[in-house]
Parts: C-alpha cells; sequence; structure tokens
C-alpha cells in the first residue's frame, strides 16, 4: 500500500537511497532539505521538497503534516562534535506526529543503542571508541525521543553504513546486533526502511540490521 512519507534526513547517502526507493515503489515523499537542490535531480510528480531544518519544530511540523508516516535518517556533525540534529529532529518530529495524528515512525539509528548482555548497550563496553560514544549518546536521546510516546516507532540499528546493491539478505534482531554484525549496505539498509514501513514487524522496538 503507498503511503505519504515524511522523510527527515533526505539529502544524506541513506536519506536519498531511500527517497528514490520510495518513489521508485510507488511511495508519495514529503522531503526536508536546508538545500532543496541537493534533490533537483529526482525531480517526480510524487516527491516535494520542502525547504527547512530538522532542528527547527515550525519546519517538521509543516513536513509531517498530511504524511502517513515519518522516515528519519538523519545525521551530521563529525566523532569529535556530532551535533543535535539527531535527537532534535526526532524530538521535533516525535511531537508534529502526536499533533497530527500520524503514528508510525522509522529511523536509522547507530548499532551503539542496541542490547549488550553483561554490559547494558554496546557503546557501554570498555574500549568504545569515545567518538563512536559521543554519536552513540545522540542516538539514545533520540531513542528516548520515541520510547516515552505512544508512537509505533522503529529503529534500524547498525554498524557501518557502505555502498552496495539491495540484495534483500541481510539479517535482523530485535534488540541486539546479529552475531559478527559489522556493516549493511545503503541498499538493503532503505529495503528494511521501506519493509517496516509496511509490515511492522517490529513495533517500539530497535532492530539490529547487519549483513
Amino acid at each position: 500500500m503507498p503511503f505519504t512519507l515524511a522523510v527527515l534526513g533526505s539529502t544524506g547517502r541513506t536519506g536519498r537511497r531511500l527517497v528514490e526507493m520510495a518513489l521508485a515503489e510507488g511511495h508519495t515523499v514529503r522531503a526536508l532539505a536546508r538545500d532543496p537542490a541537493k534533490l533537483a535531480d529526482l525531480a517526480h510528480d510524487r516527491l516535494t521538497v520542502h525547504r527547512g531544518d530538522a532542528t527547527v519544530p515550525a519546519d517538521v511540523d509543516a513536513l509531517v503534516a498530511g504524511s502517513d508516516a515519518v522516515v528519519s535518517a538523519l545525521g551530521g556533525g563529525s566523532l569529535a562534535d556530532p551535533g543535535r540534529a539527531r535527537s532534535d529532529g526526532v524530538r521535533h518530529a516525535a511531537a508534529a506526529m502526536a499533533r497530527h495524528g500520524v503514528a508510525r515512525f522509522v529511523g536509522v539509528a547507530g548499532g551503539g543503542i542496541l542490547d549488550l548482555p553483561g554490559v547494558g548497550l554496546r557503546a557501554d563496553r570498555p574500549g568504545y571508541p569515545e567518538g563512536f560514544r559521543r554519536v552513540s549518546r545522540e542516538h539514545l536521546a533520540a531513542w528516548h525521543a520515541l520510547r516515552d510516546t505512544g508512537l509505533t516507532w522503529t529503529l534500524a540499528c547498525t554498524g557501518d553504513i557502505v555502498p552496495g546493491p539491495r540484495t534483500g539478505a541481510y539479517r535482523v534482531l530485535p534488540d541486539v546486533m546479529p552475531e559478527g554484525g559489522r556493516r549493511i549496505t545503503i541498499d538493503d539498509l532503505a529495503d528494511f526502511v521501506l519493509r517496516e514501513l509496511a509490515e511492522t514487524r517490529f513495533p517500539r522496538r530497535r532492530v539490529g540490521v547487519a549483513e
């Protein structure tokens, strides 16, 4: 069934591919972009690009209004300073979804917020690189912004996201990373997000996604 999707992080590697694949599958896409020109080559009668910033509540609210579901592939910043675009964008999206009666959210997050038995979260383990730990704190804040709502959310949690084809042969596990899971291709990650939107297999769960 086609959806009208509000997409945050639409100009990044994963977000852009999500937009392309969603359009190919017949969905209508409302994409938020600080620079709409970055999506000009994807011009389509089912694509509307809204100029705005995920850290601005009014911009996110305008994007979410009239949508069936929200997809987030927010990133940005660096290991030294990851910024707050991920957590602020998700927080603003959750508030807008509550206002406009939109229940379904699927987002991309880091594998550091998955459980690690005997430790807590993967990002809590000794020796976890400090730069990745800072990014994980952003993903953790985004998860918490969803966890305490009544939304039907799912977070696809990954290791490295790398170029590669859509195979559909990846592994998924709720709350933990599949054994030895270190990476996922952009296309397979987008495949998981779109399939999860259609099937809602993991409501209100973090999901480890890996080759």
